[in-house]
């Protein structure tokens, strides 16, 4: 028996709702009624229509509408919502009738008047994601209109939704009416409307790629996030108490004094971060808060967690007041609120008083050996604890002077007090990242300073993740004696041990993994960083995309990357991170374009160089390859892998006297380094008939299977 066909379309849905409704209507029945009507009647319903659009139904507080264009539904939810915000500049804020507006493109089963599927239920999923007052779309509605409308898009990340199967990517539309809302909002959430509309338009400059940089390593201030770096909301609460600090204010009037609440600030993440039984959020997720009166409520719904923890400094010659109050947000219980009256030399006490007082409201015991240790900070000394901060603001500015600087302070830092393992570690970091970048003179002699520096630590504090994370990175280097993937791995894992709630531990185990050809364990590490980081850097967010693509997730690689580089296009790594996707999705010809830009963003690198070499190689480009690698500046001529690939481009070319030169240079530099090191790597990135063609002519120049 024949069944009637169902009419199907392709079309643009809008989904709006009146934030707040339920409480407008219990302060003012006749009156918000009458107001909504109102604005239906004079802009909504005729703007609509004006843009061609069709009113589906209505409820109580909302309406759905479909449109034939979707540049028309955006263009019209922008009108009206910029004119709404006009609107209400006048109106008291807790009298404000505010929409939320969710735009989707999908194909919808029309039902006499009805509509209904798929494309319906993600656009009213999208308009719950929605700040009041904004407008939230779909990647194919951003992708539709991004050229054609002269709008900013947010990307708030991967969301999963409620009876839709797949996740959605969302993306908040960036108008003036979100800037006029920036600045009118209830103070609370003017701060985090403000936050998200700066974050659409700033740029982190980040310098890291595969061994270049560890300037993850320690919770300090950072560049300001990117687009991409937005939150997804909701998050599922961990399975145990879960906090962020927030970072603390400085009430001085004296920018000098910054330091101090921001030095407050790390070391009672430090402290609590060392408590098992807590779910601390990492350091640099909460800096982006910095300055701005957030809504603990918001703050915790951005990062998934349930517990928040704010304060202020204020500092008058030797005196310090500070100030803190823990906030349960599930029901806004203070559950700790505290004013300290102290001299600067009791800061640490202080610090100490805090972090107790802090776990005994969550009801979780600090580990013993936190507060023995100093609270993370390891020093009783407040000129070396302001000489380290200080560099550590230096360091994060990353660039060859600042890090020059870092170096010298953290320097005086440990002169003062010679047991400080906090200023020790960082004078080691400087060294590895001079080195491993290429900014110091002697790479050798800069990373075994570097190791020198970390065993220093480790014999200060065995029970500390940090001289792990490092210790893993140098036995991941080639032409180092101590190069030893195995042994990297066993320290990347004890650091996750020592420090469950780093996201930085969870980083390097990852990499290591990843570089081990690891995928799905790499994978597994990288999802715990950006859990544990919300608002991740270009690095952590990049190498989780490339091992996506590395496991078969293309699609969610490329979403995730771009989502990454939207604030900053050009950055050379995440041009870099592009290329290696697409590398791994077996797309050669694009990711020889991807390593070319980054190239032309970043012509000193060697790492970008060796990326397109090998592409290179394997689109059969091999005069190319060497041209790349033949003419890089001197102090490549020390790095392994340049070496390595010159030598097998040379070998593809078959110019054997060369192909054989380099290789013993390669295998002088690094004389432990085997194939089996990187065979997992090579079968997933390169053709199976390649793989075994690099392996072969390694061999025969000398390299060992094992």
């Amino acid at each position: 028996m024949a069944s009637d066909r169902v009419e199907r379309r392709l079309t643009a849905i809008l989904a709006a709702d009146v934030a707040g409704y339920s409480r407008l209507m219990g302060a003012d029945e006749e009156e918000t009624l009458a107001r909504l009507k109102a604005h239906r009647r004079e802009l909504i319903d005729p703007r609509i229509g004006e843009h061609r659009g069709r009113i589906v139904k209505t409820t109580g507080d909302g309406l759905l509408a479909e449109f034939a264009s979707v540049v028309d539904a955006v263009r019209g939810a922008v009108e009206i919502q910029d004119e709404m915000a006009k609107r209400n500049a006048e109106v008291p804020l807790d009298r404000r009738i505010e929409f939320r507006v969710g735009i989707n493109v999908g194909d919808i089963i029309i039902d006499e008047s009805d509509i209904f599927g798929d494309g319906v239920n993600v656009a009213a999923r999208l308009e719950a994601l929605a700040e009041p007052g904004g407008i939230c779309v779909s990647r194919m509605v951003r992708d539709q209109v991004r050229d054609k409308l002269a709008l900013s898009f947010e990307d708030m990340g991967e969301q999963q939704v409620k009876n839709i199967a797949r996740p959605v990517r969302a993306y908040r539309v960036v108008t003036d009416a979100a800037m006029r809302l920036a600045i009118t909002a209830a103070p609370g959430r003017r701060r985090r409307v403000l936050r998200r509309v700066i974050a659409a338009g700033t740029a982190a400059l980040v310098l890291l790629a595969i061994g270049a940089t560890a300037s993850w390593l320690l919770y300090s201030p950072h560049p300001a996030p990117t687009a991409a770096d937005a939150p997804p909301a909701p998050r599922a609460l961990p399975d145990k108490p879960s906090i962020a600090v927030l970072p603390f204010a400085n009430l001085s009037g004296d920018p000098a004094q910054d330091y101090l609440a921001d030095g407050l600030t790390d070391n009672l993440v430090d402290a609590l971060a060392e408590n098992p039984g807590l779910f601390v959020i990492a350091r640099n997720a909460t800096l982006d808060y910095r300055g701005k009166a957030v809504a603990p409520r918001a703050v915790a719904k951005d990062l998934g967690v349930r517990y928040v923890l704010e304060g202020s400094v204020q500092k008058s010659g030797d005196h310090i007041r500070v100030t803190a109050q823990l906030i349960d947000t599930v029901n806004d219980n203070h559950l700790l609120s505290q004013k300290y009256d102290r001299n600067l030399t009791d800061l640490f006490a202080l610090e100490d008083d805090l972090s107790l007082q802090i776990a005994g409201a969550l009801d979780v015991q600090l580990r013993g050996g936190t507060l023995a240790r100093g609270s993370a900070h390891d020093t009783r000394n407040l000129e070396a604890w302001e000489n380290l901060v200080k560099a550590t603001q230096a360091y994060f500015r990353f660039n060859p002077a600042d890090v020059g600087e870092a170096q010298k302070l953290a320097q005086r830092a440990v002169d003062l007090d010679p047991n400080y393992q906090a200023a020790w570690q960082l004078l080691a970091f400087t060294y590895f990242d001079q080195a491993d970048l290429g900014w110091a003179q002697d790479r050798i002699a800069a990373l075994n300073r570097a190791r020198r520096l970390n065993d220093k630590v480790l014999q200060l504090d065995p029970e500390s993740a940090s001289p792990y994370w490092l210790r893993a990175r140098l036995e991941m280097q080639p032409d180092l004696p101590e190069y030893d993937p195995e042994a990297a791995l066993r320290d990347a894992r004890k650091s996750v041990e020592l420090a469950p709630n780093d996201d930085p531990s969870h980083w390097t185990l990852g990499l290591v993994f990843f570089l081990l050809g690891h995928f799905d364990e790499a994978a597994a590490e990288f999802a715990t960083t950006l859990r544990l980081n919300p608002l991740p850097y270009i690095w952590e967010s990049g190498f989780h995309a490339v091992t996506l693509s590395a496991t078969g997730h293309y699609k969610e690689a490329i979403a995730e990357i771009e989502g990454a580089s939207a604030a900053q296009p050009k950055n050379p790594f995440g041009l870099s991170f592009r290329g290696r996707i697409e590398g791994f999705a077996g797309n050669y010809a694009s990711a020889a374009r991807w390593f070319e830009w980054s190239r032309e963003a970043d012509p000193a690198s060697s790492q970008s160089a060796v990326f397109l070499a090998q592409i290179y190689d394997r689109l059969g480009r091999v005069d190319e390859a060497i041209n790349v690698l033949e003419n890089g500046p001197p102090q490549w001529r020390s790095v392994p892998a340049v070496r390595f690939w010159l030598g097998l481009s040379y070998a593809l070319a078959g110019r054997k006297e060369h192909a054989a030169a380099e290789f013993a240079a390669f295998r002088a530099l690094a004389p432990k380094w085997t194939l089996s090191s990187t065979r997992h790597f090579w079968s997933r990135y390169f053709t199976p008939q390649f793989s075994d063609r690099i392996s072969a002519l390694s061999r025969e120049y000398g390299v060992p299977e094992k």
